[in-house]
């Protein structure tokens, strides 16, 4: 496996990031399975895939029938894994590098679906990339995304035991919001993201034109519950489906 200390940065953990899927990983799991459930139907639908990063929920749209699948990602390097998995499993994925804050690449209203997965929290510009999702989604078009729930996973949040064993998460700052970057030698997050509170994401999702229609919190998957026993009770992703309502 690549070594864990590789550059802060998404390219420079794009192949330790690969190998962390590939070997299982129970929020990746959960995470696919929520944003393919609030997809819904997806047969016949052109989706898009934000912030693709290797292809993990670009491969699972397509597997469940969607029409068209592109996944786009700022990194060069997390594009070249998704093309490798592509290349030997040909699933008519197109896969392109560009920021999901412009898409400028992609023509409007050309998407029925876009799908964001675990991504909105590495993004800076909130407002700017919920813009160009709307500019590229059809009319009454879908947005579903997935977020490390923000209640749980605030910055220096800990997992802690109750006097009983049962573990639960610590959150000293949830209100701050701000760029961090843990302190896990072997966490995804130590490339940093930005905490937003809730509302901050809802408020952002009315303001950019989108109706919420339904949301997810739900408990962890078997593998998920194994890795880490204390998403069994307290959610590790906010996750919805919102609709292009202007």
């Amino acid at each position: 496996m690549t070594p864990p200390d590789a550059p802060a940065d998404w390219s420079g953990i794009a192949n330790w990031y690969d190998d962390l899927l590939s070997g299982g990983s129970g929020p990746h799991e959960q995470a696919t399975a929520v944003t393919l459930r609030l997809a819904g139907e997806v047969a016949g639908a052109n989706a898009l895939d934000l912030a693709c990063g290797q292809g993990i929920a670009s491969r699972a749209l397509a597997s469940a029938g969607a029409a068209s699948v592109t996944g786009v990602d700022a990194s060069p390097e997390m594009i070249a894994l998704a093309a490798r998995y592509e290349a030997v499993r040909p699933l008519g994925i197109r896969y392109l590098v560009d920021d999901a804050q412009l898409l400028a690449s992609l023509a409007d209203a050309s998407f029925d679906l876009v799908t964001c997965q675990l991504a909105l929290m590495d993004i800076p510009d909130l407002a700017a990339v919920l813009a160009s999702v709307s500019r590229v989604l059809t009319n009454g078009g879908s947005f579903v995304f997935v977020i490390g729930h923000p209640c749980f996973l605030a910055p220096e949040a800990q997992t802690v035991a109750n006097a009983d064993g049962r573990p639960g998460r610590l959150v000293g700052d949830y209100l701050t919001e701000r760029f961090w970057r843990s302190s896990n030698p072997r966490g995804v997050r130590r490339v940093g993201n930005h905490h937003r509170t809730l509302s901050t994401y809802l408020n952002a999702l009315c303001r950019a034109g989108f109706m919420l229609e339904e949301s997810d919190e739900s408990p962890a998957c078997e593998t998920l519950a194994i890795q880490a026993p204390v998403y069994v009770r307290v959610p590790i992703f906010f996750a919805g489906r919102a609709v292009r309502a202007i």
